[in-house]
C-alpha cells in the first residue's frame, strides 16, 4: 500500500507541475503580447470617453496579470490626472464624456480628479457627464457637476440629503466574548480605541465628527454652488428640510439638466461635434488614452532632472510591506519606505522628492523612523508632502521634516495622539475554550504584555507614562518643525482629526491642492522649469508574477510544513497565527487616526 501511495503521490506532484509549468507559458505569451502593444493612435476630432466606476488606488503596477486575475484597476489617480492634462492640450481630442457607476473613489481623490477636469474645461473643450447609475449619490454628483451638462436616466434615484458618519462599537461582542481591552491613551479626542470599550461615541469624538461634517458639507455646497449658478443657502435648505431623492426633483432643482438614455446622450454628442446622426462617433477610453506619450499630445518632459514621487500607502507597520500574495495591501512598512525613499535621496537624476501620503499611521516607531529618512532626504534635496485622502497621526508624523506640506480641502489629517491596546484574553479562553494559564516569574511585571491576566494599576500606569512620552514626542516634533509653541500644538492636537481645509486655517498644512501642485512646488524649489523635468514613481510596484513568486515560495514551506509536523501541532500553529493576527496591535504604541472614519 506504501508503494501505491507514493507512487500516487508522486504522479499528482508531476501533473501538478506541469500545470504550474504550462499555466506560466501560457502567462509568459500573455505578457508578451501585452507589451507588445502598439501606442494607442488618436484621430483628429476623437472623443475622450472616461468611464468611473469603483475605486481609484492611489498607485497600480500597471501589470495586464494584475488586472486579469487579482482584479487591479487599469488606472491609478496620478494616470487619469495625467491623462486629463494631455487631453487638455492635445488638439486631436475635441471633448470629454465622463461617464460614472458605482463610484467609490474616496472624496479628497474625487476632488483631485474634478480639479483635473476643471482645467480640462477651462480650455474651452464641451465635457458632458451622465451617470451610469440609477442612483447618482453625492460623492458620484460632486465630480459630474463640474461638467457643462448633467444628464440622467429618466426614473433613476438622486442622493442630496447631507452627510453623516455612522461609526461600529464591538464593546458588547467583546463582552460576550469574555475579552478585556485595557487601554491608555493621550489625547482626549483619540477615539480609534472608543469601539473596544464603548457603546457609542463620546462627546469629544461627537464633536470632532460633527466639525468634519460641516466642514465637509461647507466645501461639498460652495462647489456645486459655483458649478450650477445656485446659492449654498438653497442647497442647504434643500438638503436639511426637503431631501432630494428622485432624479426629476434634481432636473427641477437645477442640479442635472436633462434627463436622456444613453443613446440620446451620444446623439448630443454628435450634434456637438458635427457627426451626421447616422455616422459613428471617433472615441478613445481614458485608460488607453492613458498610454499615449505625452510628447504626441504635445506636453514636453524635459531631461534637466527628475521629481521622484515617494508613495507611503497604508497602515504604518515595521518592517517590510506586505507583498507575500498578490491579493495582499494595505500597509507600509518602515524598511519597504526607507529603501525608496533612501533610493530618490542618493540619485543623482533626482532633484525633489514629493512624498505622497495615503495614511492613517499605525505603529509609533515605525512612523518615527520613516521620519528620520525624510528628515535625512530634506537635508540633500526639497522634500514636498502631498497629502491624499488621510495623512494623520503617525501619516502626519513622517510629513514633519517636509519643506512644504500640500493637501486637499477634504484630506483628513492631524490626529496628534498616542494610544496602547491591550486585551486580557484569560476568561475567552478559560469560559469559551477550557484553557487556564499559570506562570512562574522573576519580576511582578514579567508577563504583564502577555494577553492572558488584566494588568494591575502598577502596570496601567506604566504604559500610560509609556504613551504620554510618545505623545509628548509627537507635540515637540510638529511645534519643532510647524515653528509653533508646544502650547499652541497642545491646543490642535489630543488626537482631533481635522480636515485639510481645517488645517489650513490653523497651520498643520501650507497649500491647499493635489499631487501636481506639490509637484509644481517641488520643481519650483529645485530650480527647474516647466516643462524640464520629468517623474518617477518609487516603490516600484512588484508585478503580479513577483507576487505569485512569493507566494509559491510561502507555499513550498507551508508543504513542508505539513510533511513534518502532525496534524495537531499545525492545527494548534493556525489558531496562534490567527490571534497574532488579531491582537497584532495589542501592547504597542500606536499614533492611529480612528479606524473607519466614512463620510457617506
Amino acid at each position: 500500500m506504501k508503494f501505491f501511495s507514493t507512487l500516487a503521490a508522486s504522479t499528482l506532484g508531476t501533473l501538478i507541475a506541469l500545470g504550474i509549468a504550462v499555466l506560466f507559458f501560457f502567462m509568459f505569451i500573455f505578457a508578451l503580447a501585452a507589451s507588445s502593444e502598439d501606442v494607442p493612435r488618436v484621430r483628429e476630432g476623437t472623443l475622450l470617453v472616461a468611464e468611473l466606476s469603483g475605486g481609484m488606488p492611489e498607485l497600480v503596477s500597471g501589470d495586464p496579470f494584475a488586472q486579469l486575475l487579482a482584479n487591479e484597476p487599469s488606472l491609478d489617480l496620478r494616470s487619469a490626472k495625467r491623462a486629463f492634462e494631455k487631453a487638455a492640450v492635445d488638439d486631436r481630442i475635441t471633448g470629454l464624456w465622463l461617464r460614472v457607476r458605482s463610484s467609490s473613489i474616496p472624496w479628497a481623490a474625487t476632488q483631485e480628479l474634478r480639479a483635473s477636469i476643471a482645467e480640462f474645461k477651462s480650455t474651452g473643450k464641451p465635457v458632458y457627464a451622465s451617470s451610469d447609475d440609477f442612483m447618482t449619490m453625492e460623492g458620484e454628483y460632486f465630480l459630474l457637476s463640474v461638467a457643462d451638462s448633467v444628464f440622467a436616466a429618466p426614473g433613476g434615484l438622486f442622493e442630496f440629503n447631507g452627510f453623516a458618519i455612522v461609526a461600529t462599537f464591538y464593546k458588547g461582542l467583546l463582552d460576550k466574548l469574555g475579552i478585556e481591552p485595557q487601554i491608555v491613551r493621550s489625547g482626549k479626542f483619540k477615539s480609534a480605541v472608543e469601539p473596544f470599550q464603548r457603546s457609542s461615541m463620546s462627546e469629544e469624538n461627537r464633536q470632532q465628527l460633527n466639525d468634519l461634517l460641516v466642514a465637509q458639507e461647507g466645501v461639498y455646497l460652495q462647489t456645486i454652488s459655483e458649478a450650477r449658478g445656485l446659492s449654498v443657502e438653497e442647497l442647504r435648505e434643500r438638503a436639511s428640510n426637503d431631501a432630494i431623492l428622485r432624479v426629476d426633483e434634481a432636473v427641477d432643482m437645477g442640479l442635472v439638466d436633462e434627463l436622456i438614455y444613453n443613446d440620446q446622450v451620444i446623439a448630443r454628442w454628435k450634434e456637438r461635434l458635427a457627426v451626421e446622426p447616422d455616422g459613428k462617433l471617433k472615441t478613445i477610453s481614458l485608460a488607453r488614452y492613458a498610454k499615449v506619450p505625452a510628447s504626441s499630445a504635445g506636453l514636453k518632459e524635459g531631461k534637466a532632472g527628475k521629481i521622484a514621487i515617494v508613495y507611503a500607502v497604508g497602515t504604518i507597520v515595521g518592517g517590510a510591506s506586505d507583498e507575500e500574495t498578490p491579493f495582499s495591501a494595505g500597509v507600509i512598512g518602515s524598511e519597504t519606505f526607507a529603501k525608496a525613499i533612501k533610493e530618490a535621496r542618493e540619485s543623482d537624476d533626482v532633484k525633489a522628492v514629493v512624498l505622497r501620503i495615503d495614511s492613517p499611521g499605525g505603529f509609533a516607531p515605525a512612523a518615527d523612523a520613516m521620519l528620520r529618512e525624510v528628515e535625512l532626504t530634506a537635508a540633500k534635496k526639497p522634500v514636498v508632502v502631498s497629502m491624499a485622502n488621510v495623512a494623520a497621526s503617525g501619516g502626519y508624523w513622517m510629513a514633519m521634516a517636509a519643506d512644504t506640506i500640500v493637501a486637499e480641502p477634504l484630506t483628513l489629517t492631524g490626529s496628534i495622539g498616542a494610544f496602547s491596546l491591550f486585551f486580557n484574553t484569560s476568561a475567552f479562553f478559560d469560559d469559551k475554550l477550557g484553557i487556564t494559564f499559570d506562570r512562574v516569574r522573576t519580576s511582578p511585571y514579567a508577563d504583564m504584555l502577555s494577553g492572558v491576566r488584566a494588568l494591575s494599576e502598577a502596570e496601567t500606569r506604566l504604559l500610560q507614562d509609556l504613551t504620554d512620552e510618545t505623545y509628548t514626542r509627537f507635540i515637540d516634533i510638529v511645534a519643532e518643525n510647524r515653528e509653533m509653541t508646544t502650547e499652541d500644538v497642545q491646543e490642535l492636537a489630543q488626537g482631533r482629526v481635522w480636515m485639510g481645509i481645517q488645517a489650513k486655517d490653523v497651520g498643520l498644512v501650507d497649500v491647499l491642492g493635489g499631487l501636481g501642485d506639490a509637484t509644481e512646488i517641488a520643481a519650483d524649489l529645485a530650480g527647474l522649469e516647466p516643462g524640464s523635468y520629468s517623474t518617477r514613481s518609487l516603490p516600484r510596484p512588484k508585478t503580479f508574477l513577483e507576487r505569485m513568486t512569493r507566494s509559491l515560495e510561502a507555499e513550498a514551506v507551508s508543504a513542508w510544513t505539513h510533511v513534518t509536523t502532525s496534524a495537531a501541532e499545525r492545527a494548534m500553529r493556525e489558531q496562534m497565527k490567527a490571534l497574532e493576527e488579531a491582537l497584532r496591535d495589542h501592547a504597542t504604541v500606536q499614533a492611529r487616526m480612528a479606524f473607519d472614519i466614512r463620510i457617506d
